[in-house]
């Protein structure tokens, strides 16, 4: 009889996996924290940069990552497209030291699920992973939108179609689905989504939900 049991395959996807990548140990331990407190059996597995990021992304499934994009290795954004390539379905949540307009647009452009500064409180990002976990987008809510027109004026110039198509994307509907519940296209989503950028002169789809869910 075998007294030691079989070790599990290291590539087995491991639930309640949390990823926290970031250079500096002192803040990784500090966000392992953070983790704990919001999803208590989770297993937090801590990278120093890209290259660490990417092997255990080799290993096993993660349910959520907490990635710094000045870490060693990230090259800036072209970093977070690696690995949202490597698990396009596992969120990926920007923890950064910088919090300006273009690196939270540059951020949520390249498919982040979230935007954390690293000047929040402990309290700040535990609510913020805590509506990341919901599926939600989380965005410090003092970052301005660029150029917002008069609400009550743009969204009368949405035709009753693209009114619908702007409270799915508020709701983080996908294409896909938007299609499916209207009945219509996805190249005929897509124009509508178009439209509605221009009509509101903003310049994302992250853009877009964010109007709508903030001014609604």
């Amino acid at each position: 009889m075998n007294g030691s049991p079989q070790a599990p395959s290291t590539q087995a996807p491991e639930p309640g996996a949390v990823m926290v990548a970031d250079d500096h140990p002192l803040f990784r331990e500090a966000l392992a924290q953070i983790v704990g407190s919001a999803m208590p059996n989770a297993r937090v597995v801590e990278c120093g940069c890209l290259d660490d990021a990417q092997t255990a992304l080799a290993e096993q499934d993660f349910e959520l990552i907490l990635l710094d994009v000045n870490m060693p290795g990230m090259n800036g954004m072209a970093g977070l497209l690696n690995l949202r390539n490597m698990a396009p379905a596992t969120p990926v949540v920007i923890v950064s030291g910088r919090e300006d307009r273009e690196t939270i647009d540059q951020a949520m452009g390249c498919g982040a699920a979230g935007f954390i500064p690293k000047s929040f409180s402990r309290g700040g990002m535990h609510n913020a992973l805590c509506t990341v976990l919901a599926g939600e987008i989380s965005m410090p809510t003092e970052a301005p939108l660029d150029g917002l027109p008069d609400r009550h004026a743009a969204v009368a110039a949405l035709s009753g179609q693209q009114r619908r198509v702007l409270e799915m994307i508020s709701a983080g509907k996908a294409n896909k689905i938007i299609a499916y519940e209207l009945s219509i296209s996805e190249s005929t989503v897509k124009a509508h989504v178009t439209a509605i950028l221009r009509k509101l002169n903003l310049r994302s789809r992250i853009q877009a939900a964010l109007y709508a869910t903030r001014q609604s």
